[in-house]
């Protein structure tokens, strides 16, 4: 099982660094935030809410990040400031948030599993896959286990907080 595991999560992180310039993008976008005036706002969904701290407050959050709790808030956003909406799936709620901040005009990031329904991800202008759509693991009953949505979450962090990083290191230099 650790083989199967270990294989399919490598096919997942090789769908990520496919991605690699649509991150750095990203990167760039919420450190036009960061290294203004404004703020990286962090908006999690459903499962991944267990991430939020971690990008938020550890000793590896993003540079001026706060987390986005209630719609509400979106109206304390300005024009220095970015979103960066996660969760798992295109869900109802999701599509919410991406409706008010496009009715707002404000830069943001989407990562989250494609919309294969209503294909949401196709309008967006900052997008990455989370390309953890289902579970990876297939079980002696012919099922499946393991759905690895905060590892890939994990991997897609570090590489845009490794850009960020650099980013704000050669700007330190100029």
């Amino acid at each position: 099982m650790l083989k199967i595991f270990n294989t399919q999560l490598n096919g997942i992180f090789s769908k990520i660094d496919a991605q690699l310039e649509e991150i750095e993008i990203a990167s760039q976008l919420l450190m036009q935030a960061a290294n203004g005036e404004g703020s990286i706002f962090i908006k999690t969904f459903d499962e991944i809410d267990y991430f939020n701290d971690f990008m938020t407050k550890s000793n590896e959050s993003l540079p001026h990040s706060k987390t986005l709790d209630h719609l509400d808030e979106i109206h304390t956003i300005d024009s220095t400031d970015r979103v960066l909406l996660v969760g798992s799936f295109f869900t109802a709620e999701l599509n919410h948030w991406i409706q008010k901040l496009n009715d707002l005009d404000i830069d943001f990031v989407v990562i989250a599993n494609k919309d294969k329904d209503h294909k949401s991800h196709e309008n967006l202008m900052h997008y990455i896959d989370l390309s953890t759509p289902r579970a990876i693991v297939p079980t002696a009953d012919f099922s499946k286990i393991i759905t690895p949505h905060i590892m890939a979450l994990n991997y897609i962090y570090y590489i845009m907080f490794a850009e960020m990083y650099e980013m704000t290191q050669d700007l330190n230099e100029v």
